[in-house]
């Protein structure tokens, strides 16, 4: 079985033909993604994705991929996390702007690391600002 849900026609299948959600921690990472400028918030994370909050507008297109940065603060001894990602859906409010995440490519072990590192300290800390990541 494979670390990510396959890419191919995940945008065609039906809900009852995906695989079982996994698992969700909270996050308060920061994260960057080619394609938006500065950094936004990681939060409802998985090992096959997470949402992406931010107060500013993102022109980022669903059924695309992007590469991204996760930097999970110092506190959890990790270092920056990059990762291959699909923009699954949008959804703009008056107060924020949400992104839906699929990872499709992790470049190490680091993003299992983190949410392995989530289900052992449920509380997450605020990333420090000054982060050294």
């Amino acid at each position: 079985m494979s670390f990510f849900r396959k890419k191919e026609n995940v945008l065609k299948d039906k809900e009852e033909d995906l695989a079982p959600r996994a698992p969700r921690y909270d996050s308060f990472a920061f994260i960057e993604v080619n394609g938006f400028e500065g950094r936004a918030l990681l939060k409802n994370i998985s090992t096959t994705g997470f949402c992406m909050q931010s107060k500013t507008y993102a022109s980022l297109i669903p059924g695309k991929t992007y590469t991204m940065y996760i930097f999970p603060g110092k506190s959890t001894g990790l270092d920056t996390i990059e990762s291959e990602v699909e923009v699954r859906w949008v959804r703009s409010e008056v107060s924020k702007f949400e992104v839906g995440l699929l990872i499709t490519k992790s470049f190490n072990r680091n993003m299992e690391k983190y949410v392995d590192y989530l289900k052992v300290h449920p509380d997450p800390v605020y990333p420090e600002k000054a982060s050294n990541n």
